[in-house]
């Protein structure tokens, strides 16, 4: 009786892997089929196996319109949308894509399968309703520079705030159109006590109150907020994540929200993703003119590595885009990875982690991207050894690879691959250039003054910059001036007496003695030494030069820098 259930149950066995078998070699023939259509009509083909699907991008179009199409949207980047059809020639799908072009928006046209457009479609089960935007939609670019042009600094805000009656609409309104005014990164709605409710603005990474809503406002503005985000307003006793969209100026703005459930109720925070803010050129982040030759010299070569380090906030992000657009050009392929996607470039092939997909994470997302014949790629974040393992591969065999590290400082950057496992052999063919970055407020240029640091400041401008690179001119310090910030500052500045921010920077090249101490799984200590001894200018040091040339105060480089 056992030998005759082992007999059964092989036999069931080997009928699946048969069953299984035989529906791989038909969806290899239904891809097949879908290939050969692509080519005979002249269109591209696609296969969303290993490419991922936008669900903001897949929501833009209904999808009962998207199923009678036989179509679906799976990107969209700016005013260009990649939309995948099962026969582009069909009268159906002519018309879904007449649609969007009569919106302004780029069609760039795929072929796929069946089975394909279905994985598409069933995404939509998945996916929770979202709200995007639009010009016009609830916020229109006149709308924001009405509500702006009475608005000019925080306390501008407050007052409004404190008068104000409006609707739940019109107060987002009113909160968006102040943070884009005041260039923030995030907005951070808290719940003080069960009757206020504190809103305050992070400006050039610190933290200001902007103001008190009354919980009666607050109640309706947070339906209002979970609504456009697609989160769930019955849900209060749990995190969610959701995003919306408008335009501003021609330009989309994203809004990142996030709700946690607090004692009194849910607080809220907004990550404003303003591509102004992000898409600076490389000369205008703060390199000093001996490191960007470096950069620059690096930039230029056909394979390797170049990692970014720092914390959260650090700008390395803003750097891996300036790369990118110092590199681009239509005789090379660029193709990165991102989660998410903040900034985009055109000619560019960005794709995004599918965070509920594990088809499409960092790992298999490169893995995918290195057969798709890239000059450069970029890796949003190394995380985990097998990422770190596919990007050394790929500088290795002739790729140009940018990605970023969470380390402190440039010399962390080693030993932390070799925790991912990374054979310390293989670091230094791999690996051409780090870069280390913290971001620094600079003195408002409006009401900072000149004035001679004291003895224990300039004390401690002559030790920090004692051991600076010959390479470097070294500043004279006779007489010098600094900036001092004014203690109420000005209504350009938000009476911050800071404006806007600039990089500082430390880096290092992968030269022979850098190698040789690489060679010795070596400690922190032991990297740093090297770079210095090589010629790194160190961020303290690099942070005291911008003291000298006016950029900033010794007080904010101690704040960041933690001297």
């Amino acid at each position: 009786m056992r030998y005759d259930l082992n007999m059964l149950q092989k036999d069931e066995d080997k009928q699946k892997k048969t069953e299984t078998k035989i529906k791989q070699l038909h969806r290899e023939a239904e891809e097949e089929k879908a290939k050969n259509l692509a080519d005979k009509l002249g269109f591209s083909y696609i296969d969303l196996r290993i490419s991922p699907i936008d669900e903001y991008a897949l929501v833009l179009a209904k999808k009962e319109d998207a199923t009678n199409a036989k179509a679906a949207i799976i990107q969209k980047r700016q005013k260009e949308l990649y939309v995948i059809a099962i026969d582009p020639q069909s009268e159906a799908t002519k018309n879904f894509i007449k649609n969007f072009e009569e919106q302004g928006y780029q069609v760039k046209i795929f072929v796929t399968s069946q089975s394909n457009i279905k994985r598409a479609w069933d995404k939509y089960d998945l996916v929770k309703t979202k709200t995007v935007i639009t010009k016009k939609a609830e916020i229109d670019t006149e709308e924001l520079k009405q509500i702006q042009a009475g608005l000019t600094t925080i306390k501008d805000l407050e007052e409004k705030l404190e008068k104000s009656k409006s609707s739940a609409t019109d107060l987002l309104n009113v909160i968006i159109a102040a943070g884009l005014k005041l260039e923030v990164s995030d907005i951070h709605i808290e719940i003080i006590s069960k009757e206020e409710i504190k809103l305050r603005f992070r400006i050039d990474g610190i933290l200001q109150d902007a103001g008190k809503l009354p919980l009666s406002a607050f109640k309706l503005l947070l339906s209002r907020i979970k609504m456009l985000s697609g989160l769930k307003l019955n849900v209060h006793d749990a995190p969610q994540d959701g995003r919306f969209t408008f335009k501003s100026e021609d330009t989309d703005i994203e809004i990142r929200v996030s709700t946690i459930p607090a004692e009194n109720g849910e607080n809220v925070v907004f990550r404003v993703l303003d591509p102004k803010t992000i898409g600076l050129k490389l000369e205008d982040l703060g390199i000093q003119d001996y490191d960007f030759k470096i950069i620059e010299k690096e930039l230029q070569k056909p394979n390797g590595m170049i990692i970014t380090c720092g914390p959260t906030g650090s700008g390395k992000t803003t750097l891996l885009y300036a790369f990118l657009k110092k590199v681009n050009s239509s005789e090379i392929k660029i193709i990165t990875l991102e989660d998410p996607i903040e900034y985009h470039i055109e000619g560019i092939e960005q794709t995004q982690v599918n965070e509920g997909n594990d088809a499409y994470t960092f790992a298999n997302g490169l893995r995918s991207i290195v057969r798709q014949d890239p000059d450069i790629i970029m890796v949003g974040e190394i995380r985990d050894n097998e990422t770190s393992e596919i990007a050394i591969q790929a500088a290795l065999t002739g790729h140009l690879v940018f990605s970023t590290l969470h380390t402190n400082d440039a010399s962390g950057a080693i030993p932390r691959l070799i925790d991912m496992k990374i054979n310390p052999s293989l670091i230094p063919p791999a690996l051409n250039l780090v870069i280390a970055q913290r971001l620094v407020r600079r003195v408002c240029p409006k009401c900072s003054k000149d004035i001679q640091p004291d003895k224990e400041t300039l004390e401690k401008i002559k030790n920090g910059l004692a051991d600076l690179p010959s390479r470097v001119e070294k500043p004279k310090l006779e007489n010098v001036t600094i900036k001092q910030v004014s203690e109420k500052g000005c209504s350009y500045c938000s009476f911050a007496g800071y404006k806007g921010r600039v990089g500082v920077f430390e880096l290092f090249v992968i030269n022979d003695e850098m190698e040789k101490t690489i060679l010795k799984v070596p400690s922190f200590v032991e990297i740093k030494e090297t770079a210095i001894k090589a010629g790194m200018v160190t961020m303290k040091q690099d942070g005291i030069l911008k003291v000298l040339q006016g950029l900033t105060t010794f007080d904010e480089i101690e704040r960041v820098l933690g001297l």
